[in-house]
């Protein structure tokens, strides 16, 4: 079958010729010598991922959708007329518009080149099958311009998918980090520490989260992504603000053995006077500055002091630079370690939040040790993390664990 347009001109009220039409007509007549086959299924699934994907309306893909429904499946095969003869008021009733909305989507989709007009010589649509199901005359809507573009249409929706799936996994992203900052900042206010480089925090959060917002509102996927790659320098300067300002000697609220007992932090609130771990206005003599560990659940109790980490962890030893290291120490070589191994800042600020800062290190250090003997199948950061998880469920038993390295180390000895 030929497939032409009639082209009239003046008061006839036929359908006017254009360039896309007419290169439709000649390029459909390569399709015809080439054999290509696109299946029925195929084509309603590159039509409904159009929407949005091109300048054409969502009403006038929903009727582009009918249309391709009222196709066959066989009429997809071996290069067969695509045309379809509905009326259309048939076409108005399905989905309840007027038939004057349906001329519009017509013209929407005849101007796209999504499809052509096969007329008769009055204009009216009608069309008859042979018994084995083949369309022998047919006067109607031509949908072979689907057939003929169907790897630019499907690649029109597929990167519209791909921006949709960016936009998804990055509003996760922004709402991942979002939460890092604001556990940081909570840590920070309950620590009573102040100070601008915590408000650069939340500024830093809002600039990347605006950046998406904007890029997002123009469909920019570069520019999406841009500012989602922003996010990984954000997280990392949560975990620097937090190594630097929240776990030195001078902003540390627990100190150390060796330091005053007043604690006054770099910039102080008028009410803010903190008293060291071990210092009252009586203290208990001889006790030790023991870790401050979550409940066991086996009940195990072990008093571990700083100095005890390095003979229990070689591994964390290099990183106690002090020959008799405070918990300040600790908390500082627990910082770097964390760095070194990978751990992500969300997963140190979550596991400060759940374990403490002591258990947070001793965390660390336990995790180093482990990773320095192969026995993490994984990586250091997802084994820290499962640490995290079972301590929220209230199974990890960190005296417990710390019982183990002190008994090889004294069997070592």
């Amino acid at each position: 079958m030929t497939y032409t347009q009639t082209a009239f001109t003046g008061r006839t009220g036929a359908r006017p010729i254009t360039a896309l039409t007419r290169e439709l007509t000649r390029r459909m007549k390569v399709v015809d010598a080439t054999g290509i086959q696109v299946s029925k299924q195929d084509a309603r699934r590159a039509v409904k991922a159009l929407k949005g994907a091109i300048g054409v309306s969502n009403g006038a893909i929903e009727t582009l959708m009918d249309l391709v429904q009222l196709t066959w499946e066989s009429d997809w095969t071996d290069d067969r007329p695509l045309v379809v003869w509905p009326s259309n008021q048939h076409l108005a009733d399905e989905v309840r518009k007027t038939v004057a909305c349906i001329k519009a989507r017509l013209r929407e989709l005849r101007a796209a080149g999504l499809i052509l007009g096969h007329d008769s010589a009055s204009g009216r649509r009608s069309g008859f099958r042979n018994r084995d199901g083949v369309i022998v005359e047919a006067y109607g809507l031509d949908l072979s311009p689907i057939r003929l573009r169907y790897a630019e249409l499907k690649d029109a929706g597929d990167r519209l998918n791909a921006l949709y799936a960016l936009f998804k996994s990055g509003k996760k992203e922004i709402a991942r980090v979002r939460r890092i900052v604001g556990q940081a900042l909570a840590q920070a206010a309950d620590l009573n520490l102040t100070g601008s480089h915590w408000m650069a925090l939340q500024d830093a959060i809002d600039a990347a989260a605006f950046a998406a917002a904007q890029a997002k509102a123009m469909g920019d996927a570069d520019g999406y992504q841009i500012a989602l790659d922003s996010l990984s320098g954000v997280e990392d300067l949560v975990g620097e603000t937090i190594d630097q300002f929240m776990f030195s000697v001078e902003n540390n609220p627990s100190g150390s053995a060796e330091s005053p007992c007043i604690h006054i932090q770099t910039i102080p609130s008028k009410k803010s006077v903190q008293a060291d771990r071990g210092c009252s206005s009586d203290p208990e003599v001889g006790v030790p500055n023991q870790a401050v560990l979550p409940p066991s659940p086996s009940k195990s109790i072990l008093k571990v002091r700083p100095s005890d980490l390095a003979d229990m962890f070689p591994t964390t030893a290099m990183y106690l630079t002090e020959t008799r290291p405070s918990w300040s120490d600790a908390h500082n070589a627990a910082a770097r370690l964390r760095q070194d191994l990978g751990i992500r800042s969300g997963t140190w600020v979550d596991a400060i939040d759940t374990l403490g800062r002591d258990g947070a290190a001793v965390a660390v250090m336990i995790t180093a040790e482990r990773e320095a003997r192969n026995e993490i199948r994984l990586t250091a950061g997802a084994y820290y993390a499962g640490m995290i998880a079972r301590a929220k469920r209230g199974e990890l038993d960190l005296q417990k664990t710390l019982w183990g390295f002190r008994t090889e180390r004294m069997a070592a000895h």
